[in-house]
């Protein structure tokens, strides 16, 4: 995984829905963390809210219930500039 963004996913997931962070890898999808089509929309706005950015409609189209981590970190990646991007947890190291 090569995303500077799945911290800080992994991190929301964790503590917007409870999510334990051993079962958030890349390659889990929404449906399989027990989310639905609404709590990743949330997550989608969360991310918008907190840095600034606005994810395009084509981008969001291409996300749901079967998107992986690596997949949404992939479509916000391209939405938010560089210099925006969320600093890693502490202790924590990119992927």
């Amino acid at each position: 995984m090569t995303s500077r963004l799945f911290p800080y996913l992994v991190s929301e997931l964790e503590q917007a829905f409870g999510i334990d962070r051993a079962a958030a890898t890349p390659e889990s999808t929404i449906e399989a963390l027990g989310l639905d089509s609404l709590a990743l929309m949330e997550l989608v706005v969360r991310y918008e809210d907190e840095h600034g950015a606005e994810l395009p409609e084509t981008a969001a189209s291409r996300l749901g219930t079967t998107s992986t981590l690596a997949d949404i970190c992939a479509v916000l990646e391209h939405a938010l500039p560089d210099e925006q991007w969320p600093a890693q947890p502490a202790g924590g190291t990119p992927s």
